[in-house]
């Protein structure tokens, strides 16, 4: 018996199909769920790079935006969605010294040894800390790949006091920072050398610690990060004092140093800051 053909670009029409059609209309836009259950069902497209392009939607983010703010009111979050970064067995009521050692430390890979001591010697020079962090946690659970660095120092406040700011310039990093920190984080939208020059007109006392990781390391072209990071340093410099602690990530990268800290690191050397850790991430001591 033979078929009937259909159009290029059309999918089969049923009751089954009809209902997936309306849905991808929903994530989409209007007349656009047939073309995409077309292209599902009849092509050799990569299935992600299909979801990727329906997501980029405008019809996707406003379905997305409207699903994040039905409840406008919120509430307050105690603790951190442990969860979320693929911590369910993480106990809040612990000292943050016990969580670092048993969760955090054996998810860290490369960053395990400074982040060890940036928190040991936080914990001891300053009991109630200020943390100003660029670049926010972005995916979750991607322990090993951008080191939950947030989430550490939301912990890192919350259990012991103190205050937590981190800047982003991406919506989509603090959306999904602030699903996964508590209250105690206090997270900007702005870019980031913005963001640290209002804050270093805002604030009086000098930061304990200032952890840089904003602008992505292109490791055959490390200058442009390098430079980003260098006018950061500059932007924040009034609450700089003397024992705060600055922290650069990605420094020791593919085997040669400097990374994203190549200039940062050579304005302390100047100054004979303290080198307290060196390794992919480092970490200075100002004198």
């Amino acid at each position: 018996m033979a078929r009937a053909s259909r159009r290029p670009g059309s999918a089969p029409a049923n009751s089954e199909n009809t209902r997936l059609i309306a849905l991808l209309d929903q994530f989409a836009g209007p007349g656009q769920g047939q073309r995409f259950l077309a292209r599902v069902l009849d092509t050799a497209d990569n299935t992600p790079a299909i979801a990727r392009e329906i997501a980029r939607s405008a019809a996707f983010q406003r379905l997305y935006k409207e699903a994040r703010t039905a409840d406008i009111a919120g509430r307050a979050q105690d603790h951190g969605d442990a969860a979320f970064i693929d911590i369910p067995a993480l106990d809040h009521n612990q000292p943050f010294e016990a969580q670092f050692r048993e969760h955090f430390r054996p998810r860290l890979g490369k960053r395990a040894d400074g982040f060890g001591m940036l928190f040991a010697t936080l914990a001891s020079r300053h009991p109630r800390p200020l943390i100003i962090e660029t670049g926010c946690l972005r995916m979750p659970g991607n322990w090993e790949g951008d080191g939950q660095s947030t989430f550490m120092f939301d912990a890192f406040v919350r259990g012991g006091g103190g205050h937590f700011i981190s800047i982003d310039a991406l919506p989509e990093s603090i959306d999904t920072a602030r699903r996964a920190c508590s209250s105690a984080a206090n997270l900007i939208c702005n870019d980031s050398v913005a963001g640290l020059y209002a804050l270093s007109q805002l604030l009086a006392a000098p930061a304990a610690l200032i952890y840089l990781d904003s602008y992505d390391l292109d490791v055959d072209d490390p200058l442009p990060s390098a430079v980003h990071h260098v006018l950061e340093l500059a932007a924040v410099r009034p609450l700089i004092g003397s024992g705060t602690l600055v922290c650069v990530d990605d420094y020791a990268v593919g085997g040669q140093q400097g990374g994203k800290g190549m200039i940062v690191d050579k304005f302390f050397s100047s100054i004979r800051a303290q080198v307290l850790y060196s390794g992919y991430q480092r970490l200075w001591s100002v004198p």
